[in-house]
């Protein structure tokens, strides 16, 4: 399950909004075809996805917002998909909402009347509660089936009946006008892969010194200690997250120790999203002997540790400093191992979750769970993504993660 704030590629469809006058001389994507809907949603996702409902928001004859979700979910009960979907693209935390929505529903096996009438009865809920209730309209839909596309709303016999035109032939032909505009997003689904991938080669000298501390007699971080480590890894996230560089593989034998156990893993979460402070209010509500908060500032910062796991703060975190952990992470992976490798895939795990990118987090989850299959901390993440859907930071446009970083890409 995926979620993303406006990525900001025009749209010129048949039915598309028109475009505002002041993005006239902006190159445009002209979605007129089926071959074209498909180029934009590879372009959008890294490829195109198998088994998904996937919606993407059109404001102002733009894209914005846009969702994938599992299809089997979606067909087997249609209102609460179409009721999920249509909350986290134009609900309250969506703002701004947009106008009308872009449609496909991909599957793998071959066409039919009665798969056709099971995806048309999906597509009437979510357009029933996209339209009564968020003023949504949908104004194209594709179904996608064992390598065949077409509108099932259209009556030309010649282009869409089933089983509709081949998918390859379509996206193997592209126009130079769509082809110029596509630039490809790595695939969500092989985000642990890649990310282990691009990991940098190890540094001998450096190697050598974590090697040395594994050879040491094993020690509990004791509060002082647990506090010390804290702090440097906030000079260095505070550092990377302000632009200023940082070469996180120096301090690796030091920061590899964070990974080590469970409970240290867990303080980067909160220090990473909510800051120093509040995590170490946590560490000391948590170790400490029990006393509750002095104040409003100790309350608060305590709500804050509690609430970032889930990402129920109610405001935006600080995704520079989740990023800048990112970084840290993949520079680590050269020298984690055992406990501290698998700590790092879950922490990814989580990253990828709160950002609301379900397929990469489950990529992660994937792959700790290969070379781990003990671990409880994926599994955990796993059901909440089941349960609890895409996280509440990524559900609230203004503070997701998506909208950050296109705010960061309008600003350069």
């Amino acid at each position: 399950m995926d979620s993303a704030a406006p990525a900001g590629h025009p749209f010129d469809g048949p039915h598309g909004p028109a475009a505002p006058a002041e993005r006239t001389g902006t190159s445009r994507l002209d979605i007129q075809q089926p071959g074209d809907s498909a180029r934009l949603v590879e372009h959008t996702f890294g490829c195109l996805p198998s088994d998904s409902l996937i919606v993407i928001g059109l404001l102002d004859g733009f894209t914005g917002g846009h969702m994938r979700i599992d299809l089997g979910p979606a067909l087997t009960d249609p209102f609460a998909a179409a009721q999920m979907v249509a909350e986290c693209l134009a609900g309250p935390g969506a703002e701004p909402a947009p106008e009308a929505a872009m449609v496909m529903l991909i599957g793998t096996t071959p066409a039919s009347r009665g798969q056709d009438a099971e995806w048309s009865r999906c597509l009437e809920a979510l357009g029933l509660i996209l339209e009564a209730e968020y003023c949504v309209r949908i104004v194209q839909c594709w179904f996608l089936c064992a390598g065949h596309i077409r509108d099932p709303s259209c009556s030309e016999h010649s282009c869409c009946k089933l089983p509709g035109q081949p998918i390859e032939e379509l996206l193997g032909h592209p126009t130079g006008h769509s082809q110029s505009a596509v630039r490809r997003p790595r695939p969500l689904r092989d985000a642990a892969e890649l990310f282990l991938r691009q990991a940098p080669a190890p540094e001998a000298t450096v190697l050598d010194r974590v090697q040395l501390h594994r050879r040491s007699p094993e020690q509990r971080l004791d509060p002082a200690a647990a506090q010390r480590l804290l702090h440097r890894w906030d000079i260095l996230l505070e550092a990377l997250a302000r632009g200023t560089g940082a070469d996180a593989a120096q301090d690796a034998p030091e920061l590899l120790k964070q990974l080590r156990s469970a409970s240290s893993r867990d303080l980067l979460i909160p220090l990473a999203t909510v800051g120093l402070p509040a995590t170490l209010m946590g560490l000391e509500a948590d170790h400490g002997d029990g006393r509750r908060p002095t104040g409003p500032a100790q309350a608060r910062l305590l709500e804050d540790y509690a609430s970032c796991f889930l990402g129920e703060t109610g405001r935006r975190p600080d995704w520079e400093r989740v990023d800048a952990l990112e970084h840290v992470l993949g520079a680590l992976v050269p020298y984690a191992a055992g406990s501290e490798r698998e700590n790092l895939l879950c922490v990814m795990a989580w990253i990828e979750w709160v950002r609301g990118r379900g397929t990469a987090a489950g990529s992660f989850i994937d792959q700790c769970l290969a070379e781990f299959p003990e671990n409880q901390f994926s599994r955990l993440i796993d059901q909440l993504m089941q349960l609890k859907g895409v996280c509440l930071w990524a559900r609230v446009k203004k503070h997701s993660w998506s909208w950050a970083q296109s705010q960061a890409q309008s600003r350069s």
